[in-house]
């Protein structure tokens, strides 16, 4: 009898490639991305160093992914969550205001050991002194605007003072600085609250030597910091 050879029927073939193609596409749609999962995820915080001075805000947003915010340098740190340890899930957003001078460490409980962590550094305002000269019967610049914690320096040409207050009869003149001062001397005045301090010139008032400054206190901003997978 004769020998005949097996050929598959071409529809079958056909059949099993496709259901082989289905199984790698199928394979490949099942590698994504999970909170706990992938090395293919970067959880991070952006910019994950910001520098604010005291007073600012630093608000935290969730673009991507759940998170937390919480103080201190991890789990492990004694003093873990005692600044702040808000759970931030994607599209929350989180808030806190730094009254206080230093670097706070901060990090990310559900992504730790993906070493999602920051910082913030919260340094003092910066200040400036500001001059003015005393000259004749006037004061350059008269009437001035400064910043909390700002200086002014007087420098004097001739003989005259610098007074706090409107006039020498006004209740309380001099209370605040009170200077006589001579050709070529100076004085220097921190001003550390807001306010309109009117000044003037006892040898000069007469002839309507004086001056304001007016100190206002600096607008705090806020910085934001993305969370991010």
């Amino acid at each position: 009898m004769p020998r005949h050879s097996y050929v598959p029927h071409a529809g079958r073939l056909r059949t099993t490639g496709i259901v082989a193609l289905f199984g790698l596409l199928l394979g490949a749609g099942c590698s994504s991305d999970s909170t706990t999962g992938s090395g293919n995820q970067n959880p991070h915080f952006s910019p994950k160093n910001a520098e604010i001075v005291v007073g600012d805000t630093i608000r935290w947003v969730a673009l991507t992914g759940d998170h937390s915010v919480t103080s201190g340098t991890g789990s492990s740190d004694a003093n873990v969550g005692n600044l702040f340890d808000q759970n931030l899930p994607q599209g929350a957003t989180f808030t806190h205001v730094f009254n206080s001078v230093g670097v706070f460490d901060y990090f990310c409980r559900p992504h730790e050991s993906f070493g999602m962590t920051g910082t913030v550094t919260v340094a003092n305002p910066t200040t400036k002194t500001v001059s003015v000269t005393a000259s004749g019967f006037s004061f350059s610049p008269a009437n001035l605007t400064i910043s909390v914690g700002d200086a002014v320096k007087w420098t004097i040409s001739g003989v005259h003072t610098v007074t706090s207050g409107a006039s020498s009869s006004t209740p309380g003149a001099g209370d605040m600085f009170d200077e006589a001062l001579t050709d070529g001397q100076t004085f220097t005045f921190v001003f550390t609250s807001a306010g309109v301090f009117p000044y003037f010139c006892r040898v000069h008032e007469g002839n309507g030597m004086k001056g304001t400054i007016t100190v206002v206190t600096p607008a705090a901003k806020t910085v934001e910091v993305d969370a991010l997978i």
